[in-house]
């Protein structure tokens, strides 16, 4: 997968701007504000259909114009032609946001996940191995979706499932309303169908990632420490039913089982029970109308990392989980590859400021094959690389290349 060129239009600082791409590694340098982060949030946006900095459309339109388009140049591995996708938003709130594919209009954003596959990395992801579970379940979602339009279906039916029911759990809680009791069951039912399907993808991905973590970290680590992972939800059988695994107090007590990787190597191949997130949904509706909230879901799913069996967040030093968040994002760009049969474009934001320079090597080593593109306020960081680089300069929403280098990547690795 490459991304040849992007153009915006009234896009965040950018009046009209486009960006031609090489198939190496490819460096938006300038200073802060300048626009770097612009432009890979625009390329992004085509992979996952949203801001990865979590703004809403219509902040991304240039301040004072009616609209906003991003349009690009994608190429599928092997192919003779690339595909052209475009994007335009509306200042205006009644307006939809119009999405198009080789010129013709689709129905949404949905319709292109998976035409364009992107990794990305960025500060924020350093702290997949001590953050709170949402950062995991994001990470999870964004991974997954870009490879599974069922996944895609079953979060988009649980989530609105769950708007709904907590709508009427907050309604009941308040007592303004009377809330038949049978709808938080029907609520129950489309929750657990689809939280269920869609925890069996979560479980598969992470057993496949554990895989794939594993080799990355020991590179990296030279085979000095062992990372594991192990995936806690509520969709599982409680501990003790079965063989699924067993829950440590800390999980027994919240209601989520702690179960160990299958080292499944197919997405979506387990099936959990829908019955085992039903019962615990309906079990407990009285406490869920005093908090007002639903308490039971996969919204609640995590990922539990450990390292040496030793749970990383209270026992893993900070360059342990920096290693271990870094062989975490590398290991989807991995199994993105050989899930879809096609390699990833790669993109870092401001990332590798924040990593020593030997990890700073061992990421851009690992993604050598595949297309990368980079921000960064420091060029020097990457002088020594030996490889094709170009240079771009973003100024102020414009940008300008400054040089190219081909060189041989490979002899400044360090691994």
């Amino acid at each position: 997968m490459r991304c040849e060129r992007i153009e915006f239009n009234k896009f965040r600082n950018m009046e009209s701007t486009a960006v031609d791409f090489s198939d190496g590694i490819n460096v938006l340098w300038g200073k802060n504000a300048q626009g770097k982060s612009n432009i890979l949030e625009g390329i992004y946006y085509f992979a996952r259909g949203k801001s990865f900095r979590g703004a809403k459309d219509r902040e991304m339109i240039r301040f004072g114009e009616p609209y906003s388009k991003i349009s690009a140049s994608c190429r599928r591995d092997g192919a003779k032609r690339a595909s052209s996708l475009e994007i335009i938003f509306s200042a205006d709130s009644k307006e939809k946001k119009k999405v198009y594919r080789n010129g013709a209009r689709v129905s949404g954003m949905a319709e292109l996940i998976g035409d364009f596959r992107a990794v990305l990395f960025c500060p924020s992801h350093l702290s997949l191995a001590d953050g709170a579970p949402k950062i995991r379940r994001t990470f999870l979602d964004i991974a997954i979706s870009q490879l599974s339009r069922e996944y895609m279906d079953c979060i988009s039916g649980y989530n609105r499932a769950l708007l709904q029911r907590n709508a009427a759990l907050k309604a009941a809680s308040s007592g303004e309303y009377s809330i038949p009791r049978g709808l938080f069951e029907i609520y129950a039912e489309q929750m657990a169908t689809f939280g269920a399907r869609a925890a069996s993808y979560r479980y598969d991905y992470m057993s496949m990632l554990e895989g794939e973590m594993k080799e990355s970290f020991s590179r990296m680590t030279r085979g000095a420490e062992v990372p594991s992972l192990f995936y806690t939800t509520h969709a599982a059988p409680p501990a003790g039913e079965d063989d699924a695994g067993e829950a440590d107090e800390e999980f027994e007590a919240s209601g989520k089982d702690e179960i160990e990787s299958s080292g499944e190597t197919e997405l979506g191949r387990t099936n959990f029970d829908s019955s085992h997130l039903y019962r615990r949904l309906t079990e407990n509706t009285e406490r869920e109308i005093r908090a007002g909230v639903t308490l039971w879901g996969i919204h609640k799913d995590d990922i539990r990392i450990k390292l040496n069996s030793k749970d990383a967040r209270l026992f893993a030093s900070q360059g342990q989980k920096r290693s271990i968040a870094l062989s975490m994002k590398l290991a989807e760009g991995s199994l993105s590859q050989k899930i879809s049969g096609e390699s990833p474009v790669v993109l870092l934001d401001d990332v590798l400021s924040e990593l020593d320079s030997e990890r700073r090597s061992f990421v851009l080593g690992s993604f050598s094959d595949r297309q990368i593109i980079v921000t960064s306020c420091e060029p020097n960081l990457f002088e020594n690389l030996r490889g094709s680089v170009r240079l771009i300069e973003v100024e102020n929403g414009r940008v300008s290349e400054v040089s190219r280098k081909a060189q041989n990547l490979g002899e400044n690795i360090l691994l």
